[in-house]
């Protein structure tokens, strides 16, 4: 053992306290070394050494908690200063780390390896060997966060007025004072078949459909058949690789699932993204089916209960309808009586449109892809260390083992097990926007850009609107007594600005400090109007978006007849227009909920809307349950 000149010479930069402390240890050393040499004996332990390396390993676990505290915060941060303290922290600790990674057991599972050897060029991929984390694993992270925030309050919830149908299905169920889990006790009804344990999968699946079918608005997302021109119109870069390379949007790639999550909107692919990432976190299995025909497209996730798939159709907004109303359909009952896919045509009564058939044929269903949703960060080694490494309240589903989940799904005939490549498609697209928009100053370039900056870029840059979405996730809907910080609710009603707010913001000071508006020192007063007047525009969208935000919030905190009022509010907005989908199913589910049953098929009769068809298949149900009371 031996002491450091060095710590002697830093006494003088020293408090008198760290100085009293460092003149021990080396005197303490000092003295063991001598005994050493005299002795010839093994010297003890050094006490001060033991005390000095236990406030390593408190190092050590601060850095660990203070990041995952950071990622779990309601409070967002300007989006690279996030990025770039998650990376930094979570590096610091792996660089603590090196024993306890020693007993991190990882390999490429063999189910991923095709997506490996596919989209070998994607760099994050040839690290997924690597403990150092990336810039890019913060919003990942952010991600499991949110979905597992969102699935444990969801699950556990015990609101029944958002599944007022179910209950009319059985048989006008009614819960008793003591019931756990109302929804799962009309599930038991509903599904006589199943046994306790997997009618509570069923429910909680049910549950966290619903939430995402409710709060992520359903929008088109399909560029069609596009011919050479049409492409390299579109196109981004001077790739020559798939559509997703050259940053031309498609379905279920243009948004990461934070993204959706973020906005409020996505197609119907992404829907089910979400809705597997968040049955993950749950341990609940689930593929989403493609039939095998040619140019078929993604159809229904299928969600592994007692040895078979229970269908939930994202486009439809619906799990997908059994025999019994209310009852959820499996593959092996769909593949047995065809009628389950016939019946979800829509008649002429319903809609005079041209296609009112459903999209899935009996023959398709025979045979199926079954799609095992991977993302990049999910098969990394980093993420198995990171998730073994969290512990109580911070736990959280990173890593994927394909070849574990392989064995936990059923093995069903005409159904063919494979890892799905949707997420690299994304994050293909994403660095190709990315790339684009440091051309922004071409106007060719901002035109093809103009989605992103009239959907994402006012979001990403305003924190506050942030903060707020991530206080709905948590399920933040009441404060206590004299709290420091706004609920959901309070957030969302604070960014509906009115006319005076905005114009406000040119001359109030503190606002502008507000809203993050600084005049810098070499900046004109030209330019200085040009960011104010950016900000005003930045803030029309935020009250209309957060008028939408508030409807959910009071939905979700089961005051579901508040939302009602609200909804019939926005419907009158010229700017809530964007919403209009959103708040036309909102509001049908919250007159549902209600028991305001005329109003709510009224309403869910809109042809024009894009989830019309599933719209329509639960009026039908609806009417049907109606007459019978």
């Amino acid at each position: 053992m031996s002491f450091s000149l060095t710590s002697i010479s830093n006494l003088k930069h020293a408090t008198p306290a760290m100085a009293f402390l460092l003149m021990r240890k080396c005197l303490y050393s000092m003295l063991i070394v001598l005994s050493v040499a005299f002795a010839g004996c093994t010297p003890p332990n050094d006490p001060m050494l033991d005390m000095l390396e236990a406030d390593l390993k408190k190092t050590k676990v601060d850095d660990l908690s203070r990041t995952m505290d950071f990622i779990f915060s309601e409070v967002r941060f300007e989006q690279k200063e996030f990025k770039d303290k998650l990376s930094t922290g979570l590096n610091r600790w792996i660089s603590y780390s090196d024993q306890k990674l020693q007993r991190v057991k990882w390999s490429q599972d063999e189910l991923s390896k095709p997506l490996l050897d596919q989209y070998s060029s994607l760099a994050m991929l040839a690290q997924n060997d690597q403990y150092s984390f990336l810039g890019t694993d913060a919003h990942y992270l952010q991600e499991s966060a949110w979905m597992a925030q969102v699935a444990d309050r969801v699950v556990n919830s015990k609101m029944l007025s958002g599944f007022e149908l179910y209950r009319l299905a059985a048989d006008g169920y009614k819960p008793g004072e003591d019931t756990d889990d109302p929804l799962c006790e009309i599930i038991e009804k509903l599904h006589p078949d199943l046994d306790a344990e997997n009618a509570k999968k069923l429910s909680g699946s049910l549950k966290l459909f619903d939430w995402i079918v409710r709060n992520m608005q359903l929008v088109e997302n399909s560029t069609g058949e596009m011919d050479e021109d049409a492409i390299n119109a579109a196109t981004l870069n001077k790739s020559d690789g798939s559509l997703a390379q050259r940053g031309i949007t498609g379905v279920g790639y243009e948004r990461y699932p934070w993204q959706s999550l973020l906005y409020g909107r996505a197609d119907y692919v992404e829907r089910a993204k979400l809705f597997m990432l968040a049955l993950r976190q749950v341990d609940i299995e689930s593929v989403m089916f493609q039939p095998k025909t040619e140019g078929s497209q993604p159809w229904a996730v299928g969600v592994a209960i007692g040895g078979d798939y229970y269908l939930f159709d994202t486009k439809m907004g619906l799990p997908f309808p059994g025999e019994k109303i209310g009852s959820v359909a499996t593959l092996a009952q769909v593949r047995k009586d065809p009628s389950l896919l016939s019946r979800l045509d829509l008649t002429t009564e319903e809609s005079l449109k041209d296609e009112t058939q459903y999209w899935v044929k009996p023959a398709d269903t025979k045979e199926l892809e079954g799609l095992i949703y991977v993302s990049p960060e999910s098969i990394s080694k980093r993420m198995l260390a990171l998730e073994q490494s969290l512990i109580g309240d911070k736990r959280l589903v990173l890593a994927f083992n394909g070849d574990t989940i392989k064995t936990r799904l059923p093995d069903v005939e005409g159904v063919e097990l494979k890892s799905w490549d949707i997420a690299i498609k994304t994050h293909l697209f994403r660095q190709a926007v990315r790339e684009a928009l440091g051309q922004e100053k071409s106007t060719q370039m901002r035109d093809k850009l103009r989605w992103h900056f009239l959907g994402e870029s006012y979001i990403d840059n305003f924190i506050i609107y942030r903060t707020a979405r991530a206080r709905f996730f948590k399920g933040k809907f009441q404060s206590q007594k004299r709290a420091l910080s706004l609920n959901a609710i309070e957030s969302m009603k604070r960014l509906m600005y009115d006319d005076a707010d905005l114009d406000a913001v040119a001359t109030d000071k503190r606002l502008q400090r507000l809203l993050g508006i600084r005049k810098e020192v070499d900046q004109s007063a030209s330019e200085f109007s040009a960011q104010v007047e950016s900000v005003q525009g930045q803030m029309r969208l935020m009250r209309r978006d957060a008028g939408f935000f508030l409807s959910q919030c009071l939905f979700d905190n089961s005051s579901v007849s508040a939302a009602k009022n609200w909804l019939n509010v926005l419907k009158a907005h010229d700017d809530a227009q964007r919403w209009n989908d959103g708040v036309v199913y909102l509001l049908g589910r919250a007159l549902e909920g209600c028991k305001e049953y005329d109003e709510a098929i009224e309403t869910l009769s809109d042809t024009d809307s894009i989830q019309a068809h599933g719209n329509l298949i639960r009026q039908r149900m609806l009417k049907e349950l109606v007459s019978k009371l």
